[in-house]
Protein backbone atom coordinates (compact mmCIF):
# COMPACT_ATOMS: atom_id res chain seq x y z
CA UNK A 1 0.00 0.00 0.00
CA UNK A 2 2.63 2.29 0.96
CA UNK A 3 4.69 1.70 -2.61
CA UNK A 4 1.13 2.41 -4.64
CA UNK A 5 1.03 5.21 -2.20
CA UNK A 6 4.23 6.69 -3.44
CA UNK A 7 4.25 5.91 -7.00
CA UNK A 8 1.03 7.88 -6.80
CA UNK A 9 2.69 11.07 -5.82
CA UNK A 10 5.60 10.74 -7.78
CA UNK A 11 3.32 10.58 -10.88
CA UNK A 12 1.12 13.47 -10.04
CA UNK A 13 5.05 15.45 -8.97
CA UNK A 14 6.36 14.54 -12.60
CA UNK A 15 2.55 15.57 -14.60
CA UNK A 16 2.02 18.26 -13.14
CA UNK A 17 4.36 20.73 -14.20
CA UNK A 18 4.23 19.91 -17.75
CA UNK A 19 0.15 20.72 -17.54
CA UNK A 20 0.68 23.70 -15.74
CA UNK A 21 3.42 25.50 -18.75
CA UNK A 22 2.92 23.44 -21.65
CA UNK A 23 5.31 25.10 -24.20
CA UNK A 24 4.19 26.63 -27.10
CA UNK A 25 4.19 24.89 -30.65
CA UNK A 26 5.78 27.66 -32.91
CA UNK A 27 4.50 25.44 -35.67
CA UNK A 28 0.89 26.10 -34.88
CA UNK A 29 0.90 28.70 -32.71
CA UNK A 30 -1.81 31.70 -34.14
CA UNK A 31 -0.48 35.07 -34.63
CA UNK A 32 -2.72 37.61 -32.17
CA UNK A 33 -2.43 41.27 -33.50
CA UNK A 34 -3.30 44.26 -31.89
CA UNK A 35 -4.02 47.24 -34.13
CA UNK A 36 -4.45 50.68 -32.90
CA UNK A 37 -7.71 52.22 -34.29
CA UNK A 38 -5.99 54.86 -36.16
CA UNK A 39 -5.99 55.86 -40.21
CA UNK A 40 -4.21 54.54 -42.08
CA UNK A 41 -2.16 52.50 -39.68
CA UNK A 42 -5.64 50.30 -38.75
CA UNK A 43 -9.18 50.78 -40.00
CA UNK A 44 -12.42 49.38 -40.88
CA UNK A 45 -13.11 50.23 -44.89
CA UNK A 46 -16.67 51.08 -46.51
CA UNK A 47 -16.71 47.10 -47.06
CA UNK A 48 -16.95 46.45 -43.15
CA UNK A 49 -13.30 44.69 -44.20
CA UNK A 50 -10.65 45.36 -41.62
CA UNK A 51 -7.84 47.77 -43.80
CA UNK A 52 -4.64 49.79 -43.37
CA UNK A 53 -1.34 50.00 -43.78
CA UNK A 54 -0.65 47.40 -40.34
CA UNK A 55 -3.28 45.27 -41.41
CA UNK A 56 -1.48 44.61 -44.77
CA UNK A 57 1.93 44.18 -42.97
CA UNK A 58 0.37 41.53 -40.63
CA UNK A 59 -1.16 39.63 -43.93
CA UNK A 60 2.37 39.69 -45.12
CA UNK A 61 4.34 39.00 -42.16
CA UNK A 62 1.86 35.61 -41.21
CA UNK A 63 2.02 34.48 -44.98
CA UNK A 64 5.77 34.51 -44.29
CA UNK A 65 6.00 32.63 -40.93
CA UNK A 66 3.26 30.11 -42.74
CA UNK A 67 1.28 30.66 -39.34
CA UNK A 68 -2.56 31.68 -39.40
CA UNK A 69 -2.94 35.22 -37.63
CA UNK A 70 -6.02 37.39 -35.94
CA UNK A 71 -6.42 41.33 -36.21
CA UNK A 72 -8.18 43.42 -33.12
CA UNK A 73 -8.40 46.58 -34.31
CA UNK A 74 -8.94 48.89 -30.78
CA UNK A 75 -8.45 52.13 -30.02
CA UNK A 76 -4.76 53.00 -28.95
CA UNK A 77 -4.86 53.05 -25.55
CA UNK A 78 -6.60 49.68 -25.61
CA UNK A 79 -3.93 48.43 -27.54
CA UNK A 80 -0.83 49.64 -24.57
CA UNK A 81 -3.58 48.25 -21.54
CA UNK A 82 -3.18 44.65 -23.44
CA UNK A 83 0.63 44.54 -23.53
CA UNK A 84 0.72 45.94 -19.70
CA UNK A 85 -1.52 43.75 -18.71
CA UNK A 86 0.49 41.06 -20.39
CA UNK A 87 -2.47 39.53 -22.72
CA UNK A 88 -0.64 37.60 -25.82
CA UNK A 89 -0.24 39.60 -28.65
CA UNK A 90 2.11 41.27 -30.87
CA UNK A 91 1.71 45.29 -31.48
CA UNK A 92 3.49 47.70 -33.63
CA UNK A 93 4.29 50.69 -32.11
CA UNK A 94 6.26 53.96 -32.24
CA UNK A 95 9.45 53.21 -29.55
CA UNK A 96 8.33 54.77 -26.65
CA UNK A 97 10.44 54.52 -23.42
CA UNK A 98 7.30 53.77 -21.10
CA UNK A 99 6.60 50.23 -23.13
CA UNK A 100 9.76 48.93 -21.95
CA UNK A 101 8.57 48.70 -18.79
CA UNK A 102 6.32 45.74 -20.30
CA UNK A 103 6.85 44.81 -23.85
CA UNK A 104 10.08 43.70 -25.81
CA UNK A 105 11.09 44.47 -29.61
CA UNK A 106 11.10 41.99 -31.49
CA UNK A 107 12.56 44.49 -34.27
CA UNK A 108 12.44 47.82 -35.85
CA UNK A 109 9.57 47.63 -39.11
CA UNK A 110 10.11 50.77 -40.54
CA UNK A 111 11.54 54.57 -39.30
CA UNK A 112 9.69 57.86 -39.82
CA UNK A 113 10.51 61.29 -38.99
CA UNK A 114 7.75 63.15 -36.69
CA UNK A 115 6.90 66.27 -38.12
CA UNK A 116 5.18 69.74 -36.40
CA UNK A 117 3.65 71.25 -38.98
CA UNK A 118 1.53 74.66 -39.86
CA UNK A 119 -0.08 76.47 -42.35
CA UNK A 120 2.29 77.96 -45.34
CA UNK A 121 2.24 81.33 -45.21
CA UNK A 122 2.22 81.58 -41.36
CA UNK A 123 4.29 84.18 -40.47
CA UNK A 124 6.43 82.05 -38.04
CA UNK A 125 8.23 78.65 -39.21
CA UNK A 126 7.09 76.34 -36.61
CA UNK A 127 8.68 75.30 -33.79
CA UNK A 128 8.06 74.32 -30.71
CA UNK A 129 9.60 76.89 -28.72
CA UNK A 130 8.14 79.86 -30.93
CA UNK A 131 4.79 77.82 -30.16
CA UNK A 132 4.65 78.17 -26.27
CA UNK A 133 1.23 78.71 -24.87
CA UNK A 134 -0.29 77.88 -28.12
CA UNK A 135 -2.26 75.01 -28.95
CA UNK A 136 -1.11 72.21 -30.76
CA UNK A 137 -2.98 68.79 -32.30
CA UNK A 138 -1.81 65.23 -32.03
CA UNK A 139 -3.34 61.65 -31.88
CA UNK A 140 -4.07 60.66 -28.63
CA UNK A 141 -1.49 57.86 -27.43
CA UNK A 142 0.79 58.18 -30.31
CA UNK A 143 4.26 59.39 -28.70
CA UNK A 144 5.96 61.53 -30.57
CA UNK A 145 9.64 61.56 -29.15
CA UNK A 146 11.48 63.32 -26.34
CA UNK A 147 11.49 67.38 -27.61
CA UNK A 148 6.95 66.94 -27.60
CA UNK A 149 6.81 64.44 -24.98
CA UNK A 150 8.51 66.91 -22.29
CA UNK A 151 7.03 70.65 -23.45
CA UNK A 152 5.36 71.78 -20.86
CA UNK A 153 4.59 75.40 -22.65
CA UNK A 154 2.70 74.63 -25.48
CA UNK A 155 -1.24 73.66 -25.07
CA UNK A 156 -1.44 69.31 -26.38
CA UNK A 157 -4.82 68.94 -27.95
CA UNK A 158 -5.65 65.03 -27.87
CA UNK A 159 -7.54 64.52 -31.71
CA UNK A 160 -9.06 60.82 -32.77
CA UNK A 161 -6.98 61.23 -36.11
CA UNK A 162 -5.40 64.07 -38.56
CA UNK A 163 -8.02 64.97 -40.88
CA UNK A 164 -9.67 66.02 -37.66
CA UNK A 165 -6.51 67.90 -36.74
CA UNK A 166 -6.10 69.76 -40.70
CA UNK A 167 -9.83 70.88 -40.10
CA UNK A 168 -9.25 72.36 -36.70
CA UNK A 169 -6.00 73.62 -38.21
CA UNK A 170 -8.17 75.42 -40.87
CA UNK A 171 -10.32 76.53 -38.83
CA UNK A 172 -7.49 78.25 -36.46
CA UNK A 173 -8.28 76.17 -33.02
CA UNK A 174 -5.13 74.69 -33.72
CA UNK A 175 -1.96 76.74 -34.77
CA UNK A 176 0.23 73.37 -35.49
CA UNK A 177 -0.05 69.87 -35.26
CA UNK A 178 1.89 66.71 -34.94
CA UNK A 179 2.11 63.63 -37.29
CA UNK A 180 4.49 61.04 -38.81
CA UNK A 181 5.41 62.01 -42.04
CA UNK A 182 3.49 58.44 -43.25
CA UNK A 183 0.12 59.63 -41.15
CA UNK A 184 0.54 63.15 -42.75
CA UNK A 185 1.62 62.29 -46.49
CA UNK A 186 -1.20 59.92 -46.50
CA UNK A 187 -3.43 61.54 -45.32
CA UNK A 188 -3.08 64.23 -47.50
CA UNK A 189 -3.11 61.94 -50.70
CA UNK A 190 -6.76 61.10 -49.14
CA UNK A 191 -8.02 64.44 -48.48
CA UNK A 192 -6.74 65.51 -52.50
CA UNK A 193 -4.41 68.25 -50.05
CA UNK A 194 -0.94 69.25 -50.95
CA UNK A 195 2.08 69.46 -48.78
CA UNK A 196 2.98 72.56 -50.39
CA UNK A 197 0.15 74.26 -48.83
CA UNK A 198 2.20 73.35 -45.29
CA UNK A 199 5.33 74.17 -42.92
CA UNK A 200 7.28 71.44 -41.88
CA UNK A 201 10.23 70.63 -39.71
CA UNK A 202 11.28 67.26 -38.76
CA UNK A 203 11.69 67.10 -34.51
CA UNK A 204 12.33 63.60 -34.55
CA UNK A 205 14.07 62.20 -37.94
CA UNK A 206 14.17 58.71 -38.29
CA UNK A 207 11.97 57.44 -34.86
CA UNK A 208 11.50 54.00 -34.91
CA UNK A 209 7.87 51.65 -34.72
CA UNK A 210 8.78 48.73 -33.76
CA UNK A 211 6.81 44.91 -33.02
CA UNK A 212 6.29 44.26 -29.40
CA UNK A 213 5.58 41.54 -27.45
CA UNK A 214 4.28 41.49 -23.79
CA UNK A 215 7.05 41.04 -21.89
CA UNK A 216 5.05 38.53 -19.49
CA UNK A 217 3.97 36.15 -23.10
CA UNK A 218 7.91 35.44 -24.21
CA UNK A 219 8.42 32.43 -25.66
CA UNK A 220 12.02 32.11 -26.67
CA UNK A 221 11.49 29.71 -30.00
CA UNK A 222 8.84 31.79 -31.28
CA UNK A 223 10.48 34.88 -30.79
CA UNK A 224 13.75 33.86 -32.73
CA UNK A 225 11.46 32.46 -35.46
CA UNK A 226 9.38 35.91 -35.70
CA UNK A 227 12.64 38.14 -35.61
CA UNK A 228 13.80 36.18 -38.79
CA UNK A 229 11.00 36.24 -40.95
CA UNK A 230 11.20 40.17 -40.01
CA UNK A 231 14.16 40.58 -41.17
CA UNK A 232 13.49 38.02 -43.90
CA UNK A 233 10.89 41.41 -45.37
CA UNK A 234 13.93 43.74 -44.42
CA UNK A 235 16.39 42.56 -46.22
CA UNK A 236 13.88 41.75 -49.60
CA UNK A 237 12.49 45.03 -49.42
CA UNK A 238 8.80 44.60 -48.43
CA UNK A 239 8.49 46.75 -45.90
CA UNK A 240 9.58 50.14 -47.46
CA UNK A 241 6.93 49.10 -49.97
CA UNK A 242 4.11 48.26 -47.69
CA UNK A 243 4.98 51.46 -45.83
CA UNK A 244 5.45 53.52 -48.68
CA UNK A 245 4.58 57.29 -48.99
CA UNK A 246 2.98 59.16 -51.35
CA UNK A 247 4.92 62.03 -52.97
CA UNK A 248 6.76 64.33 -50.74
CA UNK A 249 7.73 67.93 -50.77
CA UNK A 250 11.12 67.48 -49.66
CA UNK A 251 11.55 71.46 -49.79
CA UNK A 252 9.44 71.57 -46.26
CA UNK A 253 10.55 68.73 -44.76
CA UNK A 254 13.33 70.63 -43.01
CA UNK A 255 15.27 69.09 -39.54
CA UNK A 256 14.74 71.79 -36.94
Amino acid sequence: MLFRLTCLILSLYCITPAQAAPETDPQTTTLDFLVADVWPWGYINAAGEQDGLIVNFVRRFAAEAELPYSVRILPHQRVLSELQRGQPGLAMLFENPYLDDYAISLGVVLNTDILLIRKHGDSQPPSLAALAGKPVGYIRGTYYGEAFEHDQQIIKIPVNNLDQAIDMLRLGRLDAMMSSDVVFLHTLAALGLKPADYQSVVTSAGHPAHLYQSAQQTDSALTRRLQQHLQTLHDSGELLELFYLPQADEERLIIE
